[in-house]
């Protein structure tokens, strides 16, 4: 399976479990805007951000 393979299945499943994790203030205003910027949800944003690490990962 190649990265962009692995990323549409990370990504584009059911969603069905969550994980909730505190951040501070400054940190959930940071994400906020940046995912303003992208035009995605706050959770969106930090999905992909986590299977982009799982790509890089599976890459080494």
């Amino acid at each position: 399976m190649d990265e962009i393979e692995l990323r549409q299945e990370l990504l584009n499943g059911k969603k069905t479990d969550r994980i909730i994790f505190a951040v501070t203030p400054d940190l959930k205003r940071a994400v906020t805007e940046m995912a303003k910027r992208d035009c995605v949800s706050a959770s969106a944003f930090i999905s992909a951000l986590l299977a982009e690490e799982v790509v890089r990962r599976a890459a080494k």
